[in-house]
C-alpha cells in the first residue's frame, strides 16, 4: 500500500523543504528541458513536481514537491512502511535536483552591479537581466546523480527535443526499476552495463551514441569512472572540463552542458539552438560567432554560461527580451 494519501500537502511542514528567497518552484523546474524527461513528471497548473526516486538500499519511492508559502510540502510513496531515514533521503534528493543549496549569491551581485552599468548606458551588450534579479532566477533542475544527467546530455546531442524524449523514454521503461504509481525510475549504471551495445542502437535506437551510452554505464558500474564526484569537487573548472571531454561522446556542447548542471557556468554551452535564439534576440541579422558571444558575456566571469542562458530562455518565463524588435 501507498504510505501517504493519494492529494498532494497544499503547505509545507516543518519537515517539509526550506528554500532560499526568492524562489519560484515553476522557474527552477523549467529553468531547461529536463522536467519534460522521464522519470520527472510536472503539473504547472497545480505547481507539483514528481518522480521516482531509487535510494541507496535499492527501495524505490515516489517523491513530489509542491509549492507552498513559506516553502516547500513534501511527500514520498512507497509500498508499504517509509522508515525516517528514506523519507530522509528523498527529501535531500529532491533538494538536490532543485539546486536549493547552490550559492547564487556571488551571481546576483555580479549581475546587479552589471545591471546598473547597463541602465546607465555603458554596456551596450550586456543582457537585461532584471527580471531574473527579481525573481531570484539561476537555479537549474537538474538529476539526483551526475549519471543521470551524462546520460541524458548524451541523449541531447545532434538531435530534435523529440528524439531525446523518446531515447529517454525507452530507457527508463526498459531498464528503469518499477515504482510506485505505476512508474519507473531512471535505469541505474548497473543495469545499463548489463546490455550489451546493440541493445541502444537496435532497442533505444540511440544510433552513434549507442557505444557512448554502453561506455560510460560499464566504466561507471565498474567504478573506473567516479561521475557522482564531480558534483561537489574544488577543481577548476577547466580542469574539470577536461576530464568531461574525455569521455566517449562528449565534445565541447556536452561537456559545457554537464558543467552547467554541476554548477560551473564559465563556459556558455552554444549550439544549433541558443545561437540563433540569441542573434534573433539581439535583432542581428546574421548569427553572431563564438568568439563574438563570448565577448558579450565575458563581463559575468565565472557565470557567464548562466547570464547566457538567463537571456536566451527569458521568454519562457515571461521575462521581457532583452533585445526587442
Amino acid at each position: 500500500m501507498l504510505l501517504f494519501r493519494e492529494e498532494p500537502p497544499q503547505r509545507p511542514r516543518g519537515d517539509d523543504v526550506r528554500v532560499p528567497e526568492p524562489f519560484d518552484l515553476d522557474l527552477t523546474v523549467r529553468s531547461h528541458g529536463w522536467y519534460d524527461l522521464p522519470p520527472w513528471r510536472y503539473d504547472p497548473a497545480r505547481r507539483v513536481l514528481g518522480r521516482p526516486l531509487l535510494l541507496a538500499g535499492g527501495r524505490t519511492v515516489y517523491a513530489e514537491v509542491a509549492a507552498g508559502q513559506g516553502g516547500l510540502a513534501f511527500r514520498a510513496l512507497a509500498e508499504g512502511r517509509l522508515g525516517p531515514a528514506e523519507a530522509r533521503a528523498a527529501r535531500a534528493a529532491m533538494r538536490t535536483c532543485l539546486s536549493l543549496d547552490e550559492d547564487l549569491s556571488g551571481f546576483h551581485a555580479r549581475a546587479a552591479a552589471l545591471e546598473a552599468r547597463r541602465a546607465e548606458g555603458r554596456a551596450k551588450d550586456l543582457p537585461d537581466l532584471r527580471w531574473a534579479l527579481a525573481r531570484g532566477a539561476g537555479r537549474l533542475l537538474r538529476s539526483p546523480t551526475v549519471f543521470e544527467d551524462a546520460v541524458k546530455t548524451l541523449c541531447t546531442t545532434n538531435c530534435s527535443w523529440a528524439l531525446t524524449r523518446a531515447m529517454v523514454s525507452r530507457l527508463c521503461d526498459a531498464l528503469g526499476a518499477t515504482a510506485p504509481l505505476g512508474t519507473r525510475a531512471f535505469p541505474t549504471p548497473s543495469a545499463m552495463a548489463s546490455m550489451p551495445e546493440r541493445f541502444y542502437r537496435d532497442e533505444i535506437r540511440a544510433g552513434y551514441r549507442a557505444p557512448f551510452l554502453a561506455a560510460l554505464a560499464r566504466d561507471v558500474a565498474s567504478g573506473a569512472l567516479d561521475l557522482e564526484g564531480l558534483r561537489g569537487t574544488a577543481e577548476p573548472t577547466d580542469a574539470l572540463a577536461r576530464r568531461i571531454r574525455a569521455l566517449a561522446g562528449f565534445g565541447p556542447y556536452a561537456t559545457e552542458h554537464l558543467l552547467r548542471l554541476l554548477g560551473r557556468h564559465d563556459h556558455l554551452a552554444l549550439d544549433a539552438w541558443t545561437r540563433p535564439a540569441l542573434a534573433r534576440l539581439r535583432g542581428r541579422r546574421r548569427v553572431p560567432t563564438d568568439r563574438a558571444l563570448r565577448r558579450w558575456y565575458a563581463p559575468y566571469g565565472e557565470f557567464a554560461g548562466l547570464a547566457m542562458w538567463l537571456e536566451v530562455t527569458a521568454d519562457w518565463h515571461d521575462g521581457l527580451p532583452a533585445w526587442p524588435p
